[in-house]
């Protein structure tokens, strides 16, 4: 059996901890056209300071075979830098303005069977919801495995407009059948 683990690290998970009680100005991204969903890249600034979330193409193991798929991380970065990956496209910031009460960290374990032998044992984050002092959230959800788009999204109950894992489950047929389930980690 193969074990994959690629939820945020815990470099990245300390900088989560060090953002709540402070306040989200801004966040920014490519415009939405059509959908809610931006092509590899968003900004947020918290007290002044800038990071941005990645979810780009990297060569891995894709249960079995050497595939691109996306990998979803977060970074600090300079704000004022921080750029859309389409030429000659300009980011544009959205006002937040509230303090961060609380972050979930939404993780999947997705596991592959075969011919109920587990053969793959896979964790990821799936994306990140900051639950602001006002009531309201913004999430920023990693698309599936070949997919470089983030899902941003403002409102309430945000996790119910994530992706459902019945997706992952229903991808597999023959001799191969996926489960899939959902942790939340909230830091406070």
């Amino acid at each position: 059996m193969k074990e994959i683990d690629v939820r945020f690290s815990a470099e990245e998970m300390g900088m989560f901890k060090s953002m709540t009680g402070k306040t989200m100005q801004k966040y920014k991204c490519d415009p939405f056209d059509f959908s809610t969903s931006v092509y590899g890249i968003v900004g947020i600034l918290v007290d002044n300071k800038g990071y941005s979330f990645t979810n780009l193409i990297e060569v891995a193991d894709y249960f079995g075979q050497e595939e691109d798929v996306a990998m979803f991380k977060f970074q600090s970065a300079e704000y004022d830098k921080i750029c859309s990956m389409i030429e000659n496209q300009t980011l544009e910031e959205s006002p937040i303005k509230s303090t961060i009460s609380q972050i979930r960290i939404v993780n999947e374990h997705q596991e592959l069977y075969k011919k109920d032998i587990k053969i793959y044992d896979v964790w990821l984050t799936r994306g990140i919801i900051f639950k602001l002092g006002d009531g309201r959230e913004v999430s920023f959800e990693k698309e599936i495995w070949f997919s470089e788009t983030i899902n941003v999204n403002k409102g309430h109950d945000l996790i119910k407009k994530f992706s459902p894992v019945s997706e992952f489950m229903e991808s597999w047929s023959g001799d191969y059948h996926g489960e899939c389930s959902r942790e939340i980690v909230i830091i406070e």
